[in-house]
């Protein structure tokens, strides 16, 4: 694949650096949400022009990283605690966002159709999709499955391997300058750019799979988690090789607790649901939270409390997962009739005030500015 050159140009351009403060500042307007406004985004968002000359010659004067906060967050979907480095707002994350704009077309060059997680328009549900596709209509193709994840991928991921794969890909020296400057201590959770760059890390390994040869009807991976279908076990026995010698060559290794199995007799458990021929079922902890929350949130509406637009929000997501499985019995059970049209009106509410309240404070500051 050619290499990419004259980037840095569109880097520090004005239409670059101003879209990257456009995107940062609508998703940080609040420092305790919905109470105060962030003054860091508001001073930005007054100062745009001048922001966007001291944003560029920190890029020409060779940034670097500001000390970030470090935070353990347990994550739900995962079962586990992450420590998680979230960047300083300014100006650490306007100019991850401005470097991944420019990278963007060149690292979408040769992705994987079905890499999906941290992409646009390749959430979650683009696997789902997918996976019901071939269950149902590849059944030969589907008799096997295998199920992989690579052992504390973030924490293990060395940056000079992220470097070597950039340079594969981008002969801007400038520009895989500043790449270096962001990810020379590490490739940490949090970052705009981690993710990014893990997808890019695995694309030869995605490609090499494919044109194996070896009898792999269907794969998807999820960042760093893989879903792969054969007819024939000795062909998912050849992936794990070739997967583990690869992710060798990286100083990286595969959990010891991979699954292979038939589908017959268990059904694969990806993204969210478990997958069958012709159905599809959310999985039990899923659902068990989601009853959680919609016990709680009839309670508040019984005794007329008050219910947030962050657990509207995170209701109204976890309903959205009933629509890509079979839910109409759970439906039935669990949802009452027009509960998604009463969240979203309490939403469409608080984002109406937000933005009224919003507008007020960048009218006030931008005055005395």
């Amino acid at each position: 694949m050619k290499r990419v050159g004259n980037l840095f140009e569109k880097f520090i351009s004005d239409a670059n650096l101003g879209k990257a403060i456009n995107v940062v500042n609508a998703s940080h307007r609040w420092a305790h949400y919905p109470d105060k406004p962030n003054k860091t985004v508001l001073w930005v968002e007054s100062t745009k022009a001048e922001r966007i000359k001291e944003l560029r010659k920190l890029i020409l004067d060779g940034f670097k990283l500001s000390p970030c906060d470090m935070k353990r967050r347990y994550d739900v979907n995962a079962g586990k605690w992450r420590d998680i480095c979230e960047p300083k707002l300014y100006p650490d994350q306007y100019l991850h966002h401005a470097l991944i704009q420019v990278l963007e077309p060149v690292m979408m060059r040769g992705m994987d159709p079905w890499c999906c997680g941290s992409i646009k328009k390749r959430g979650a549900h683009h696997g789902v999709k997918a996976i019901k596709k071939w269950m149902k209509k590849d059944k030969s193709g589907t008799r096997w499955c295998t199920e992989l994840d690579i052992y504390h991928f973030y924490d293990s991921v060395k940056p000079k391997y992220v470097m070597e794969r950039m340079r594969r890909l981008i002969k801007d020296r400038r520009v895989l300058d500043f790449i270096w400057r962001v990810i020379k201590d590490g490739i940490k959770i949090g970052f705009y750019t981690s993710q990014w760059f893990m997808n890019t890390l695995l694309q030869p390994l995605d490609h090499k799979l494919r044109e194996s040869g070896i009898g792999i009807k269907h794969s998807i991976r999820y960042m760093d988690n893989f879903t792969l279908f054969s007819n024939r076990k000795r062909s998912l026995d050849k992936a794990i090789k070739i997967i583990a010698e690869w992710l060798e060559s990286k100083e990286l290794k595969l959990k010891d607790n991979w699954q292979k199995f038939r589908t017959k007799n268990r059904l694969p458990n990806a993204l969210g649901y478990r997958f069958g021929v012709g159905f599809t079922l959310i999985r039990k902890h899923s659902l068990l939270r989601l009853r959680r929350q919609l016990k709680q949130y009839y309670s508040k509406e019984k005794r007329g409390a008050f219910v947030t637009m962050k657990f509207a929000q995170g209701l109204l997501s976890r309903l959205g997962m009933l629509r890509h499985c079979n839910s109409r019995k759970l439906y039935e059970k669990y949802v009452k009739p027009r509960t998604q049209k009463k969240l979203k009106n309490i939403v469409k509410k608080f984002q109406r005030k937000e933005q009224e309240k919003w507008n007020t404070y960048l009218a006030q500051y931008g005055a005395t500015a």
